[in-house]
């Protein structure tokens, strides 16, 4: 258990460390989405909208510009995220490669970069829903969170899964964006105020969405549609522990029991020496 503890922890600092090191990340993070926020409010038109929204019961009644700033600072906070997740994934690459060839099991170091995700998504889904709560009064401001926090763990995982899976930066960028973008602009009310188009509900951002419309502008509890956003991590990071196991499937040392402890590296150099030709003779 210490051997499986220690592996588990030795990816989740360097994860975090190499969240620490990508400083442009953290400053978007910081400074980009409440400038989305307020440019957004002192742009969008304040018309009345009346648009559908499932999670609510029926149809609300907001203002587009309060509407267009929600939806707007989810596709924000949700590219952030997934650029943050994909390029800690794949600048990663050749460190996680090495530290299975160590004997690190490829699960204990995926959970490192699970859990690291899910303490970046809260801490900016708490983040966001905070400076829209600066800009306009909600409903319910946990709920919103909550929802903020189940959009980031989709496109968090997304960008997870991505890490392994390409080749290049710049495939990862487009994806992410281009997702983000038309998931963002249908999920939009002032663009789709019927939102009954088919397949919509299976897209990352439809249930954190109706959430956070739902909690900006109602009392209504609708803490359920806080799945689907969950459905997409949990499928999004295990696929992405899939194509982490197959770009290091080559790497593993036949035999390794996992990461020596502290009170262990004698023992383990002991036994490569005995396991090297003539070692015995």
């Amino acid at each position: 258990m210490s051997g499986q503890w220690a592996g588990f922890t030795t990816a989740l600092r360097f994860t975090l460390a190499a969240h620490g090191r990508n400083r442009l990340a953290l400053v978007l993070a910081v400074t980009f989405i409440p400038l989305w926020i307020h440019l957004v409010r002192i742009c969008a038109y304040d018309a009345v909208l009346h648009f559908r929204v499932h999670a609510a019961g029926g149809e609300i009644v907001a203002s587009n510009n309060r509407a267009t700033q929600v939806n707007s600072a989810l596709n924000a906070v949700t590219v952030i995220v997934g650029f943050m997740m994909f390029m800690e994934a794949f600048q990663s690459g050749p460190l996680d490669r090495r530290l299975v060839l160590a004997g690190y099991p490829r699960r204990h170091l995926m959970a490192g970069k699970v859990l690291a995700l899910v303490a970046i998504a809260a801490v900016l889904a708490v983040y966001t829903a905070a400076l829209l709560r600066l800009s306009f009064p909600q409903e319910q401001f946990w709920q919103l969170a909550l929802a903020v926090l189940t959009a980031n763990l989709a496109y968090g995982g997304i960008g997870v899964m991505l890490g392994p899976l390409l080749r290049g930066e710049l495939e990862g960028f487009f994806l992410i964006i281009m997702t983000s973008l038309v998931d963002a602009a249908l999920q939009n009310p002032g663009m789709n105020p019927l939102a009954d188009q088919p397949g919509l509900r299976f897209l990352p951002m439809y249930a954190a969405s109706q959430l956070a419309y739902t909690s900006a502008f109602t009392p209504e509890r609708a803490a359920s549609y806080a799945t689907g956003g969950l459905v997409w991590f949990a499928l999004c990071t295990t696929a992405g522990l899939l194509f982490f196991s197959l770009r290091t499937r080559a790497f593993r040392r036949p035999g390794a029991r996992g990461p020596a402890l502290p009170g262990q590296r004698g023992a383990g150099r002991r036994t490569e020496e005995r396991s090297r030709p003539g070692a015995g003779a």
